[in-house]
């Protein structure tokens, strides 16, 4: 499924007329690094001044574990809620004033009437990517001192303790 939508029809339908996108596969190119895939329902309702999108879609990932440092692919659940105006008005091809609604992404449909969700779904992944991405919730990283993965194998390293805590350890004894 294209990410790009002609929407021209659904622009000259009255407010609320509605056409659903069904996204299954790797369409959306980020960065450079391979396609990530994208699974979802998008609805495209139209409103008095452009479009609305909204929906629930599945955007794949791909980071490193920021414990282990392996690769780890994974899947984020996103909620695409966002208004599109149109940059020209379809029956006369007069050009729109975009200040109507400040809040809206211009940009995104075109002089020909082409909504593109590129831009938007990749801004989405980018929102929802946590800050630490971990391989999974036990994953017992590497060692600081030897650089053994303690996920693979246990090293003999005994573990150094915090000199931020001395303070409080000598009140302990």
């Amino acid at each position: 499924m294209d990410l790009l939508v002609n929407v021209a029809q659904l622009l000259k339908e009255q407010a609320g007329a509605t056409h659903t996108i069904d996204l299954d596969g790797p369409d959306l190119e980020i960065d450079g690094a391979g396609p990530a895939f994208v699974r979802g329902r998008i609805v495209l309702t139209r409103t008095d001044i452009g479009i609305w999108a909204s929906g629930d879609v599945a955007i794949s990932a791909d980071a490193t574990c920021s414990r282990c440092l392996v690769p780890v692919t994974s899947s984020l659940d996103v909620r695409v809620d966002d208004t599109f105006l149109p940059r020209v008005d379809l029956v006369t091809g007069a050009k729109i004033d975009p200040t109507l609604d400040p809040d809206a992404d211009t940009a995104s449909i075109d002089v020909y009437h082409v909504l593109d969700l590129t831009n938007t779904l990749r801004e989405y992944r980018l929102a929802a990517m946590p800050l630490a991405p971990l391989c999974r919730e036990e994953c017992q990283g590497i060692c600081p001192q030897c650089g053994t993965d303690r996920n693979q194998a246990t090293c003999s390293c005994e573990p150094e303790p915090d000199p931020r805590w001395a303070t409080l350890r000598e009140l302990l004894t």
